[in-house]
């Protein structure tokens, strides 16, 4: 009988154990074929190219993620995510083994707090307010395989960060957070550090977001500084976005990219049936005060975009999507060498067939 007792003392208390810790397995794999113009045909003109590609909206991905309830509230929690090529079944990063996130911390009341590498709030902000999906064909879609025509390099430096703390706060509509990322340079604590903040408000079929980050250069002496601005309103099937980002990058390494740049964008999902969406997005970029690597101003480099995106996503489940997209960027100037794959096309249209699948 006290055999027993013990065994089912025993049974309770590993019962206990698994409720309290949990880790998930998950991840995305998008693969699309894409056909795309402006690609340099070898003889100084353009041409079609045609391809398999990995990440038409979405970067695939895999990745690991666990809390454990540590009472009162309190959990501890971890996440751990890469990305690779569905197409070659390569790494993303051939150096980091957890290129997209990895990161470990606490979750309570007082919101989340977490150390390791992290998106930036420029990244997460602009996830939340595009209207196309965050897709990677679009301008500001920066964390994929399909680069078209990415407002995505010049943002500030890169949308990630190692080596830093990340908090955040979200509770009856409100979105707030800090964002600190130590450069690690012995003597300065200034030199290629990081830091941002955030701050939003949803009700009501409102969304209005805002973001600012910071990165100085290896010498603590240059900033590049990112705000974003925007909103969304919900009103039935229709949601309509409006956004803002502005890129000031005073980094003379940044040779070609220019010292401000800016995108303003506007589009609407229109949830047509329970199945199909269909997103239309307009971005609006543009550059100036270009440099070389030097610092010194190279004028020929300034110019503009104007890019239109179409997008329609028809879900089989939860899990599994197939998607058509059609896209046009229209380069004048500067643009035109810096974005159009040959270096020569003032436009470039692309088009693609996708499948999405998530686990």
């Amino acid at each position: 009988m006290k055999k027993q007792a013990l065994a089912l003392a025993a049974l309770a208390l590993v019962a206990g154990v698994s409720q309290a810790q949990s880790v998930t397995m998950y991840g995305l794999i998008d693969a699309a074929l894409q056909t795309t113009d402006g690609f340099a045909n070898g003889s100084g003109g353009a041409a079609r190219k045609n391809s398999v590609i990995s990440g038409g909206i979405q970067g695939s991905r895999y990745g690991f993620k666990g809390s454990e309830d540590l009472g009162g509230g309190l959990k501890a929690v971890f996440d751990l995510e890469n990305q690779f090529a569905v197409d070659t079944g390569a790494n993303k990063s051939a150096s980091l083994a957890f290129s997209r996130k990895a990161d470990v911390g606490f979750t309570g009341d007082f919101g989340r707090v977490t150390v390791g590498r992290h998106t930036i709030f420029s990244y997460d902000v602009q996830s939340d307010l595009d209207p196309v999906q965050f897709a990677n064909f679009n301008p500001l879609g920066n964390s994929g395989d399909a680069a078209v025509v990415n407002f995505a390099n010049y943002q500030v430096v890169n949308a990630r960060r190692d080596n830093s703390i990340k908090y955040t706060y979200e509770q009856n509509g409100i979105t707030a957070g800090l964002f600190y990322g130590f450069g690690e340079v012995a003597g300065s604590l200034k030199a290629s550090s990081t830091m941002g903040a955030r701050l939003g408000y949803s009700a009501d079929g409102f969304n209005v977001q805002g973001s600012y980050d910071q990165t100085k250069d290896a010498n603590g002496s240059n900033n590049a500084n990112g705000l974003t601005l925007g909103g969304s309103y919900t009103l039935g099937d229709i949601t309509g976005y409006l956004g803002y980002v502005e890129v000031k990058n005073n980094f003379q390494a940044a040779g070609g990219f220019g010292q401000k740049n800016s995108v303003w964008w506007l589009g609407a999902r229109y949830q047509a049936t329970k199945e199909l969406a269909l997103h239309a997005g307009y971005y609006d970029q543009k550059q100036s005060g270009t440099t070389n690597k030097a610092g010194v101003a190279t004028p020929a480099g300034d110019g503009k975009a104007q890019t239109f995106s179409l997008l329609a996503d028809y879900s089989f489940s939860k899990r599994t999507d197939v998607y058509g997209a059609l896209q046009y960027t229209s380069l004048k100037d500067g643009m035109i060498a810096a974005m159009s794959p040959s270096g020569v096309s003032s436009s470039v249209t692309t088009a693609m067939v996708g499948l999405r699948t998530k686990f």
